[in-house]
Order: structure tokens, then C-alpha cells, then sequence
């Protein structure tokens, strides 16, 4: 049975909000019905006011919510938009931001069943409006039924009752910033920084949103990247205050789990908010190419309450960027065993196409179908690791404005710019957009040229793995950008038109490092290809891999990865040009994804490095 009880009568001398116009008027209409009647006794059966007084008191006596929050934080009549309409809720609870969390709708007693019913339909509206709100109760002094949210805002299921003031926090003080002491130098937060010991943080998250909310592993990775998206938010926000500033992030001084996750709604809203007010002015169109975070957050009360209460009281912005990158590569994993095989490159082969490219700080780098970023991140891995004699400047440079990624699934756009983040950011660069429409679609990477040319060839290096099997259309490809490949095709698969897409943007003299079925290097049917990429690039080298490459993935296709060199404008074809040419037989993996020892990676990224001194 819920807490509230059974229905009691209140006195109307003893009314809540009194001076409310509502509560005046119903006052009113009770003392009428006591002058007709003798007394008080069945003017709920009349007038509702009297239903909502009782659960104003049990709300205060039976749920121990504070007397205090009564006008602050527990409300009646607030306003609730629906679309162009608005209406008015009978009792709403308010978190700590002063935005709804609990809503409770009071009907007359003995209301029919179809009107029980449309009352419940309307507060589940009102559920459905308010994304910081999740739970609602309505009754009417009789029959009590509590309703929760699902992940789908418009799908909903009873629970017992509603929850309660009170929580047993595991974290006993209010997290604040802490300056660091001399010993602690690039702690900024105060909060505890990852290491070795508590690399597994971000696995207990990730597991503890899939179990409690039944979520494949894909589906639970895409809510922990928005939670450490509004978690880094917070942390940036708060170092910028003066010590003892607390953080938002946190479960401290909340009243319930449906608080704490009303909380974070709020702060992942207004992190949202902030990144696209702030990075709208710099980059163009950003708002329409990179608001994948637009999405609300759908993890429940429960399952968001216990991620933020075994997160709070880490830092994810001091902690080495190297141990986040694991950290976040141990959910990373489930999800691609869940079914996400198709976006991801094998380790060895992002390793090696990043070894034989060599980027620099000064190189523009972008890969047009970026999936997770892996690319990405493993270039900044490698500049960071090469060049460290980069100054502060030159570091920040390249991670915020020379790494760029285009992918068309939006929730692969969040798993990549969580992972640039936790990498200290490149984030605002990875882009929502399907990489072979028109280049009118990129008008910010078109303004990355200094010189005014309306031109998408600007990058120095394109890295990347585009997606295989898929047979475009003449229909689709007529719909896409301009494709020289495609002339006159009824149908071409989809990595040829990555490959032509890739060189698109490749400026002359940049090099290419692209994952590709072997039979474009090597078949009859690929022969067109490579007649094409002869006027256009060197084939500096090829790499082929074994057929388990890629079967731990799900794709059962025999790969190689091209190294290609873009011709400069004066070049011309030459037929002694040498093309390196490597057999990789063991990649650190067997078939089923497992370690195997003997790894050829090594050896091949040498081979070629030193073939390349040698020309």
C-alpha cells in the first residue's frame, strides 16, 4: 500500500496555501456546502480541494518532504506547457534548480472510472512535457495509482509509490573544488583522479545503467557518453570559480534518486545549451551538424542515481588522458560485441595506418567516416607522444581546431565526441552529416581555407575506414554529391564512392590511409578503380590482412589498407613510381577477437618507414 494512506478530512481552517486564489475560492465553495449540510462530511465528493490539502499534509507527514518547501519547492497550480497550450498541475515537487521533478494530480472522491482515467492520461502529459519530471501520482482520496516514465517519454508503467524525502548517500559532504596543494600540481577539481586502481569506474557505470534499466550494451554506452558529457561540462564550469564552489554533479543534499536524476537532467540541458551558444559563433552551421546531444537523457531515476553516485567524486578533466582513453575503451568494447562491429577498426590496423602517415601537429586531419573517432584519437595518442616539445599553444592548436571527423549516425557522433573529450577535446569537430552529400553541406570545413576558394580539398592527411557492402543506386548516387566513379553507373558500392570522397578532401600532395576490400587492388572488377586513382594519387603502399581481420567484427570480407599521396597540380603520372606492397599475416588477434602473440604490426610499419627514408 503507498505511503499516502487513507483518504482523512482537513479542516479548511487548516488549508495549506491559503492565500492561493484557488484554495480562497474553494474555501468559499466548503463553507457554502457546511451552512447547507451541518458540517464538512462528503464535501470531498464535491469539491477537490479538499483531496489535495490531504496530500499536501501527507506529503509533508507520511513522505517527510520539508514544511519549508511548501511554496518553494512544492507548488500547486504550476504551469505546465504542452506544445502552444499550457495548464496548471495540481501539486508539483521541485528539485534543487527550481524545475519539476514529482508531479501529483488530485481528483474529487468518487470521480467515475473514465474520468480517473483521463485525469491519469493528463498527468501522464504532463510527465511527457516535463523531461526533468519522471514520476507522477494521482488519486482521489480512494484509488491511488503511481506512474514512472520510461526510456520512451511517452510510455509509461505503475510503480508502488512515490519516493520519499531522505537518502541514504553514500557520499556523507558536499563535493566542492578543492585547490591543490604543492604536492598535487594539475589537479584544478580536488576531486580524485582515475589511475590504475579505479580504471574500471566507467565499466561499473556503463554496467550499472544496462542492468538497471535492461539496456543492450550499445543502448546503455550512448546514455553514459551524455552523463560524462554533462559530468566534464560541470567540472569545466566549476574551475572556473573560486575555491568552494560545489559541484552540480553530485547526489548530496538531494531529497531522492528521482531528485538527483532531475538534477543532471538540468545540468546535461544547460551543458548542451553552452556548448552550442558558445561554439555557434566560431564555427559555422555547428548547431544543425553537431547537436547530437539534443537527445534527452533516457536513463531511469534509479539506473542515472547510481552511475552519478559511483562517478561524483572522480575528476574526469585531471585525470590522465591516457586513462580515461582505456577507462572508456573497456564499455567501448561491449557495445561493438553488441552489435556496433560495423563502425569500429581493429587496433592494429588504426595503429599502423597512423604509423605510416606520421601525422604533425601542423597537419589538418580528418577522417569522413569517423564512426568512434578511433582514428582520431590515435593520431592525437601519436602527436603527443612524438612531438613533446610542443608548447602548451601549439598542443591546444591541434586538438582543438586540425583533428575533424564526419560520420552520419548520430549515436556514434556522441561516442566520438566523448572520446575526444576524455581525450581533452577535438569534440567540436566531429560532425553529424552523411560525408557524400554536395560539399554545400561543409560550409565550416570549406572555411578552414585562408585563400577564399570554395574547395573541400584542405586537409593534409585523411585516415579512415568507409563503410563496405552497401550497393548505392543510380537514384541515390544522383541524390549525393558529384562522383566521377559513379558516371554513368547503374550501382557502385559504397567504399568506392568513400575512397573518390576521401581524395575529394585531400589537398595536393596530402596523404591518404584508407581501409578497403582487397579486390579493389587486386580483381578484374576493381580495375576501373585503380585505372581512376592513377591520374589522381601515388600508391605509396598497400598492406594486406588476413581474413580474421575483421571477422571478430562481423564482416567477412578479405582488407587491405592503401596509402595513397594526392598528385600536386604539376604532377604526372609515373610509372617507376615504387609502391610498397606487405603481407600481414598476424595482427595480435585470431578470429575471435582473442590476443595472439607474434604480432606483425611492428615489422610492417618499420618496413615501410624505411623503404620511405630510402626514396
Amino acid at each position: 500500500m503507498a505511503a499516502i494512506g487513507s483518504f482523512t478530512l482537513i479542516q479548511p481552517a487548516e488549508w495549506l496555501f491559503s492565500t492561493h486564489g484557488d484554495v480562497i475560492d474553494a474555501k468559499r465553495r466548503a463553507e457554502e456546502y457546511r451552512q447547507q449540510k451541518g458540517s464538512y462530511e462528503g464535501a470531498e465528493f464535491v469539491i477537490e480541494e479538499f483531496v489535495r490539502q490531504w496530500i499536501l499534509a501527507q506529503l509533508v507527514s507520511s513522505y517527510r518532504y520539508p514544511a519549508d518547501w511548501l511554496g518553494e519547492r512544492i507548488t500547486i497550480e504550476e504551469p505546465v506547457k504542452m506544445g502552444s497550450s499550457e495548464k496548471e498541475a495540481d501539486i508539483s515537487i521541485k528539485n534543487v534548480n527550481h524545475r519539476v521533478f514529482l508531479y501529483v494530480e488530485a481528483k474529487r472522491r468518487g470521480v467515475s472510472d473514465e474520468e480517473f482515467r483521463e485525469a491519469e492520461r493528463q498527468l501522464e502529459s504532463y510527465l511527457a512535457s516535463t523531461h526533468t519530471a519522471t514520476i507522477g501520482m494521482i488519486t482521489d482520496g480512494d484509488r491511488t495509482r503511481t506512474v514512472r516514465k520510461k526510456i520512451d517519454p511517452n510510455d509509461f508503467e505503475y510503480i508502488p509509490d512515490l519516493p520519499a524525502y531522505g537518502l541514504e548517500a553514500r557520499i556523507k559532504v558536499q563535493l566542492v573544488r578543492e585547490l591543490p596543494d604543492d604536492r598535487h600540481q594539475g589537479r584544478s577539481t580536488g576531486l580524485m583522479i582515475l589511475d590504475n586502481d579505479y580504471e574500471k569506474v566507467l565499466f561499473e557505470c556503463h554496467s550499472a545503467a544496462r542492468d538497471a534499466d535492461g539496456l543492450h550494451a550499445d543502448e546503455a554506452l550512448d546514455e553514459i557518453c551524455k552523463v560524462i558529457y554533462a559530468k566534464i561540462y560541470d567540472e569545466r564550469t566549476v574551475t572556473k570559480q573560486e575555491e568552494g564552489t560545489p559541484f552540480r554533479f553530485q547526489t548530496y543534499g538531494a531529497s531522492n534518486a528521482s531528485e538527483v536524476a532531475s538534477n543532471i537532467r538540468v545540468l546535461y540541458e544547460d551543458a548542451r545549451t553552452s556548448d552550442i551558444e558558445i561554439y555557434s559563433k566560431r564555427i559555422p552551421g555547428y548547431e544543425r551538424s553537431r547537436g547530437v546531444f539534443k537527445n534527452q537523457i533516457k536513463l531511469s531515476d534509479a539506473a542515472l542515481y547510481r552511475v552519478v553516485e559511483r562517478l561524483q567524486e572522480f575528476s574526469l578533466i585531471d585525470s590522465k588522458a591516457d586513462i580515461k582513453g582505456r577507462a572508456f575503451q573497456k564499455i567501448l568494447g561491449p557495445a561493438i560485441r553488441a552489435g556496433m562491429g560495423q563502425y569500429f577498426t581493429p587496433d592494429p590496423i588504426v595503429e599502423l595506418a597512423i604509423r605510416v602517415v606520421d601525422p604533425k601537429a601542423s597537419d589538418l586531419i580528418l577522417d569522413p567516416f569517423c564512426g568512434s573517432a578511433h582514428f582520431l584519437t590515435k593520431a592525437l595518442q601519436y602527436v603527443v607522444a612524438r612531438q613533446r616539445d610542443l608548447t602548451p599553444h601549439d598542443l591546444h592548436e591541434f586538438k582543438f581546431f586540425h583533428l575533424h571527423g564526419i560520420e552520419k549516425s548520430d549515436r556514434m557522433v556522441r561516442i566520438a565526441m566523448t572520446d575526444m573529450m576524455l581525450h581533452d577535446d577535438g569534440h567540436t569537430n566531429i560532425r553529424n552529416q552523411d560525408a557524400l552529400l554536395s560539399f554545400d553541406n561543409y560550409p565550416d570545413l570549406i572555411a578552414l581555407r585562408d585563400d577564399g576558394v570554395q574547395d573541400p580539398a584542405v586537409f593534409d592527411i585523411v585516415v579512415t575506414n568507409p563503410p563496405f557492402g552497401s550497393i548505392m543506386k543510380q537514384e541515390v548516387m544522383e541524390m549525393l554529391g558529384r562522383f566521377d566513379l559513379g558516371h554513368r553507373k547503374k550501382s557502385l558500392p559504397l567504399e568506392i564512392l568513400g575512397l573518390e570522397r576521401s581524395l575529394h578532401f585531400l589537398k595536393p600532395g596530402g596523404k591518404l590511409a584508407i581501409v578497403l576490400p582487397e579486390h579493389l587492388m587486386k580483381g578484374k572488377n576493381g580495375l576501373f578503380v585503380r585505372k581512376w586513382l592513377y591520374g589522381i594519387a601515388h600508391i605509396r603502399a598497400i598492406f594486406f590482412f588476413p581474413e580474421e581481420a575483421f571477422t571478430p567484427y562481423g564482416a567477412m570480407i578479405k582488407t587491405c589498407l592503401c596509402i595513397f599521396q594526392k598528385h600536386k597540380a604539376d604532377d604526372r603520372p609515373n610509372g617507376g613510381d615504387e609502391t610498397f606492397l606487405c603481407e600481414v599475416e598476424n595482427l595480435g588477434y585470431d578470429a575471435t577477437g582473442r590476443a595472439k602473440s607474434g604480432s606483425e604490426i611492428e615489422a610492417a610499419a618499420a618496413a615501410f618507414m624505411e623503404q620511405a627514408k630510402r626514396q
